[in-house]
């Protein structure tokens, strides 16, 4: 799946496919899976923002936004508005 997102007021490529998982592992050595249960509590609402960034720039990659050589830290880094990608999602 693709879709085109603003994130900090750069549009961005993002994909998401059967390889997410293993990418996200292999660049973050945790598991999206157990993430996404961790990253929310019983009522929805979002504990924890760092798997949602982590996601967002592994599907940015994948989208061809980012090189896979990117790093993560600069991505942040380079936006204005801390909260622009859980303000995107």
């Amino acid at each position: 799946m693709e879709k085109v997102v603003k994130i900090d007021g750069q549009e961005l490529k993002l994909a998401v496919n059967g390889g997410t998982p293993r990418i996200y592992r292999s660049l973050f050595r945790k598991d999206l899976f157990q993430g996404m249960n961790n990253a929310m509590d019983e009522n929805g609402d979002i504990k924890d923002s760092e798997v949602f960034e982590n996601l967002a720039f592994v599907m940015a990659i994948q989208g061809g936004s980012l090189p896979m050589s990117a790093k993560i830290d600069d991505w942040l880094n380079a936006m204005s508005n801390p909260m622009a990608i859980m303000e995107a999602a």
